[in-house]
């Protein structure tokens, strides 16, 4: 049969992940969600300042967390996560803005949010609770604005709750 079948199944799944544009989808969730890192491994983080940051509002117990773009500055993927002081998992996301979707990190649910799909946005709100978590809690995103440009670990200002 031919290597020719093969070949085209081979360029069509390649298409189709491209197309999809989970910039985090070709590692494990679980390495994803440690890490932070999108699937593009090879490729080092940019190390000079993030052009996207963290903002915090918050209403009554729920917290609204949005990623944004330095003069509305395009993104292409992100992923968020709220994390203690030790640097565990805390809390739960409960609601994010479309192109978004809510990630279980390992068996924490609601752990992270990331991209739905490589669309252009210039900002993202998810909404998290603490559930029973008590003390202090820091966002962090990855940011990806192209295949070869993005930003690991950008933090918000530590917030007690």
């Amino acid at each position: 049969m031919d290597w020719v079948a093969v070949w085209v199944a081979g360029v069509w799944a390649a298409v189709v992940m491209v197309g999809d544009g989970e910039a985090f989808s070709s590692v494990s969730v679980a390495v994803v969600c440690d890490s932070m890192q999108p699937g593009h491994l090879s490729l080092g983080a940019q190390t000079d300042p993030s052009p996207y940051h963290i903002h915090i509002t918050s209403k009554d117990d729920y917290y609204y967390v949005t990623v944004f773009g330095e003069k509305n500055r395009e993104f292409k993927g992100f992923m968020l996560q709220a994390r203690d002081s030790k640097g565990q998992r805390v809390g739960r996301f409960i609601k994010v803005q479309k192109p978004g979707r809510i990630t279980d990190c390992s068996s924490h649910d609601g752990g992270a949010v990331q991209h739905k799909n490589s669309d252009p946005k210039t900002q993202v709100t998810a909404s998290w609770v603490p559930e029973d978590f008590k003390g202090q809690v820091q966002f962090r995103a990855t940011v990806v604005e192209s295949y070869t440009t993005y930003w690991v670990n950008l933090l918000s200002q530590p917030l007690t709750v």
